[in-house]
C-alpha cells in the first residue's frame, strides 16, 4: 500500500491494516532545478525507541553510518548521495 505524503499530512498505517507488521519508508529527491541549481543530499534515519519512548544508545539510530539495527529489526537500504534515478533514493525497512 504505496502511501505519498506532503508536509504537514498525517496518516494512520495500521487503520486499514490492523496486522501491519512491516514497513518500508522511502523518500526520493531530484536534482535542484530551482534556487541555485547546486547539487543536495537527503538522508532517511529512523529512531528506534525502548517503552520509555527514548532511545537506550547510540546503535538505536538507523543511518547511512550505522545501517542495521542490533536487533536486526530496522534496515537502512543504503546512501544516496545524489538523488538521481526515478523512485526512492532512499529506503529503511
Amino acid at each position: 500500500m504505496p502511501v505519498s505524503l506532503k508536509k504537514g499530512q498525517k496518516v494512520s498505517l495500521t487503520k486499514g491494516n490492523p496486522g501491519l507488521k512491516n514497513v518500508v519508508v522511502g523518500i526520493g529527491w531530484d536534482i535542484n532545478a530551482y534556487d541555485t541549481g547546486g547539487d543536495f543530499d537527503l538522508d532517511a534515519a529512523a529512531f528506534c525507541l525502548t517503552d520509555s519512548g527514548r532511545v537506550s544508545d547510540s546503535n538505536d539510530f538507523v543511518f547511512y553510518g550505522n545501517l542495521v539495527h542490533p536487533s536486526g529489526a530496522v534496515q537502512h537500504m543504503g546512501d544516496n548521495l545524489t538523488g538521481a534515478g526515478d523512485g526512492d533514493d532512499e529506503q529503511i525497512k
